[in-house]
């Protein structure tokens, strides 16, 4: 089993991205829906991301990593620092891989692990799904709630990209992520092939 900790990680992200259909420019602030109408109309895309985790008891962590997108629901989400790891959806099941454990999960109900960032980040946010609870235009930072999901709040950079995606969950745990370096054009579909290496457990749920 994924240790308790690294498996929010991972619900906290994969519920932070993939959900945002036909926006409507006059439903959400003017930045806000040419953003999330840009990210809805990619064909894929790639970028490298930082994450501050602030949990309840005042811990904290951070992580590096990068993260590779193919719609409809393909993508890679790997952890560089402080260990690696990786998550590898392809269309079919989800494979987490971590190394240190040499363990492979294998969950084949990819809707268990649908999160809000992922769903912000593949354009596959339904507009009547947002609900704008506070907007900042001057420093770009959007509060809004997704559906049933925990409140987001989504910070926009110049160029409609999305700067960071931060979310608290019921429990006070604040997930703070940033990304860089995007790259807009449709990933290798060999990158959404896991490969099992030799020697590890497989373990399915």
């Amino acid at each position: 089993m994924m240790p308790r900790r690294r498996r929010w990680i991972w619900l906290s992200c994969v519920a932070l991205m993939f959900h945002v259909a036909a926006i409507h420019a006059e439903e959400l602030p003017e930045r806000l829906a040419a953003t999330l109408e840009r990210y809805a109309g990619l064909d894929g895309f790639s970028c490298e991301f930082s994450q501050s985790l602030k949990f309840h008891d005042g811990m904290t962590q951070a992580y590096e990593g990068d993260l590779a997108v193919l719609p409809p629901k393909r993508f890679r989400w790997r952890y560089r620092l402080p260990y690696e790891q990786e998550f590898v959806g392809d269309g079919r099941r989800l494979w987490h891989y971590e190394s240190d454990l040499m363990q492979v999960r294998v969950l084949y109900d990819l809707e268990m692990v649908d999160p809000v960032v992922m769903q912000l980040l593949a354009g596959r946010v339904a507009v009547s799904d947002i609900q704008l609870i506070e907007a900042d235009d001057t420093a770009q930072r959007y509060h809004i709630r997704v559906g049933e999901s925990v409140d987001v709040w989504l910070g926009l950079a110049e160029g409609g990209l999305i700067a960071y995606i931060e979310t608290v969950d019921m429990l006070g745990n604040r997930n703070h992520m940033r990304f860089n370096h995007w790259q807009f054009s449709p990933p290798a579909e060999e990158l959404f092939v896991f490969k099992l290496p030799d020697g590890v457990d497989v373990v399915e749920e």
